[in-house]
């Protein structure tokens, strides 16, 4: 590195991977959070005795848990493409190439720790589950009509077992 360059282009290039990744991980967890879909609305009656759910969405909620891993698959995909391409410049310097290394193994070790807990839950009845982790949360969506204590507890033990992160941290969202 020249003297008085803070990062360097390797370094700087793996920070935005992570920090795009951190993004993506935090916008498919804000937008699967909610129970609603889009075009989903309440429809109240004049006499207002009872509410109506209506609906418009063409994709069944079930969807949701194959488009959320391809779209997971993708941005690591992505991710592993643009660190070869780094890896096969001659211009990084050594630390470089360990940062990049090191950004790599994070990855490889978060996809293995998603695919674990998914198994683990499929193991326990849950059979469709998407597991989002960064390095301090985990978010887990799974297809239930509601959680028992039981099973809220069985699933928090998983994640904490496969991922070491606290209990504060874990967020279960429950989708129909």
């Amino acid at each position: 590195m020249s003297k008085g360059k803070v990062l360097g282009k390797g370094q700087l290039i793996a920070v935005l991977m992570v920090a795009a990744l951190a993004g993506a991980i935090f916008l498919n967890v804000k937008f699967s959070s909610t129970q609603k879909y889009l075009g989903e609305a309440t429809y109240v009656s004049s006499n207002k005795s009872k509410a109506v759910a209506t609906s418009s969405k063409a994709t069944e909620p079930s969807d949701y848990f194959s488009e959320a891993k391809q779209s997971r698959q993708k941005v690591y995909s992505d991710a592993e493409n643009k660190v070869k391409e780094l890896l096969d410049t001659d211009k990084l310097t050594d630390e470089e190439k360990k940062t990049v290394t090191d950004t790599v193994k994070m990855i490889a070790t978060n996809m293995e720790k998603c695919n674990n807990i998914e198994t683990m839950l499929s193991s326990k009845g849950f059979k469709k589950s998407v597991a989002i982790l960064t390095a301090t949360d985990a978010n887990i969506v799974v297809k239930s009509e509601g959680l028992t204590t039981a099973q809220t507890m069985q699933i928090q033990d998983i994640v904490t077992t496969q991922t070491g992160i606290n209990l504060a941290n874990i967020k279960i969202v429950a989708v129909k």
